[in-house]
């Protein structure tokens, strides 16, 4: 699957040395080179693990932030790139300008009948998506299935994608599964996602609806791209 689409716009980095608050519909970029919080060393003592391959920076309301992006990428396939495991973590820079400090992290893996995982990076978001001065991080991942034993199934209607979004700290994660079936396909979140504000919840449902006229993935459509609520499974 192609990573394309959603084109995003800059927002001050920390480059600049500007804390200003995030303006509303701006996005964060790519950290500056040889930034010193961003060593080896300094990603060892701060806890980040895997090989970085994206960084942003951005700063809102609460300072400036870096959000890390990292994949094993020891799956490698003709179509993609994939990883048995990702990490994301994202860290408030210290005012000395060389420490960072964990706000949150996550990691994941692909399924054992799975082929592996990559972050959608074209389709991750830095935006204060309600007006609250404090950006709201949108992650998006991708799951996908073996086709045979070199390649993997290159087809927006098979696997599943996982989009997570922190709203003040607190994680809100859409699971959706897909398939050439309407039966096949589902869409669910955990109950975070119904205790984001509205405004929120809204422009994830119009994000899934937008990959899907994409062509980026085949969401459940039938209740206009609304997750339904995960089931506690028995």
């Amino acid at each position: 699957m192609r990573r394309t689409l959603l084109a995003v716009a800059l927002l001050a980095s920390l480059a600049t040395g500007s804390h200003a608050q995030t303006p509303p519909g701006k996005n964060g970029t790519e950290c500056a080179a040889g930034a010193p919080y961003l060593n080896a060393e300094a990603l060892k003592k701060a806890g980040f693990e895997l090989p970085v391959f994206k960084r942003y920076c951005y700063s809102d309301k609460a300072g400036s932030h870096v959000l890390l992006l990292g994949e094993k990428q020891d799956l490698p396939f003709p179509e993609e790139k994939l990883s048995s495991a990702i990490q994301a973590a994202l860290y408030k820079v210290g005012a000395d300008g060389g420490s960072l400090t964990p706000e949150w992290s996550i990691r994941d893996f692909p399924g054992r009948d799975e082929a592996g995982v990559n972050f959608r990076s074209k389709l991750i978001e830095l935006t204060d998506i309600d007006g609250d001065g404090l950006v709201d991080p949108i992650l998006v991942y991708r799951f996908f299935e073996p086709d045979g034993a070199d390649r993997i199934v290159n087809d927006d209607f098979v696997g599943r994608i996982k989009i997570v979004t922190f709203h003040q700290g607190r994680k809100a994660t859409i699971h959706a599964i897909t398939g050439n079936l309407d039966g096949d396909r589902r869409t669910t979140a955990n109950a975070s996602y119904f205790a984001l504000p509205k405004p929120v919840q809204q422009h994830l449902v119009k994000k899934m609806a937008a990959m899907y006229s994409a062509g980026q993935f085949g969401f459940d459509n039938s209740y206009g791209f609304v997750p339904r609520k995960d089931v506690a499974r028995r």
